[in-house]
């Protein structure tokens, strides 16, 4: 049977909000982009010399949120 419009709407919607929790629990950022020097196992100590404007604090946390 073939998939309608909306079907493959309500699909992809899915597929994004499940990539978009991931990222979240496991500390990634949203827009996937490194901001700071941070690992999963030491804590940012500079931000990155691409990033232009100001960093919050949870990019510079330990624990994949580089």
């Amino acid at each position: 049977m073939a998939q309608t419009k909306f079907d493959k709407q309500v699909e992809e919607t899915a597929e994004s909000l499940a990539f978009g929790i991931g990222r979240f629990l496991a500390g990634r950022p949203m827009d996937g982009e490194r901001k700071t020097d941070a690992t999963f196992w030491r804590s940012g100590t500079r931000v990155l010399p691409k990033v232009e404007g100001r960093v919050s604090r949870s990019p510079t946390a330990p624990g994949g949120s580089a």
